[in-house]
């Protein structure tokens, strides 16, 4: 049984098929055209693996922040197959993401900038903690935005399955419409 693996937060689009003995990865880089690639991106994986949606056990999604288009896409899709298939769905932060994939400690920020400010996560006593700021200090511990697939699976294996429609997108700042 493999889990399928979905982030789409960022120019690069990875999926990944994931159980206790492979790590099977594809990825793409696209900017604006996440939508074109996902899904193709999917079935591609799992044919050439001979893997089917039947050997799918659950679904891991990276929820934000990041590209807004991006995340809707690739939370939509995930979300579908969840449902589709009555298997479990798990989210992840890309911030947190970055946090596991590197060997962190309580003083490493995980940080992503966007125009007006910075998305910065870092651990309190092992809880990763989010904020969005409009600075951040230049001299901070960052640490690096490459991910450690293994390590992320290993986190969320530990992790309760979501009810698939509550799950939903992680903007850390208020949009416009949330704040009315």
């Amino acid at each position: 049984m493999y889990s399928l693996f979905i982030d789409t937060h960022d120019a690069l689009i990875t999926v990944a098929l994931i159980n206790e003995e492979e790590l099977l990865i594809k990825e793409k880089k696209s900017i604006n055209s996440h939508s074109i690639y996902l899904v193709p991106m999917i079935k591609e994986i799992m044919e050439e693996n001979n893997v089917s949606f039947k050997d799918l056990k659950e679904v891991l999604v990276v929820n934000g922040p990041g590209s807004f288009t991006g995340i809707r896409i690739g939370l939509s899709v995930a979300k579908t197959v969840a449902y589709a298939l009555k298997i479990d769905i798990k989210t992840i932060s890309s911030l947190a993401l970055y946090l596991i994939s590197n060997e962190s400690n309580n003083n490493s920020y995980a940080v992503i900038k966007d125009t007006k400010g910075y998305y910065i996560a870092f651990k309190k006593d092992e809880e990763i903690i989010e904020e969005y700021v409009n600075e951040i200090d230049e001299g901070i511990n960052k640490v690096s935005n490459t991910l450690d697939l293994k390590k992320i699976y290993q986190y969320l294996k530990n992790k309760k399955p979501e009810n698939v429609h509550l799950v939903k997108a992680n903007y850390v700042k208020k949009i416009e419409v949330e704040k009315w």
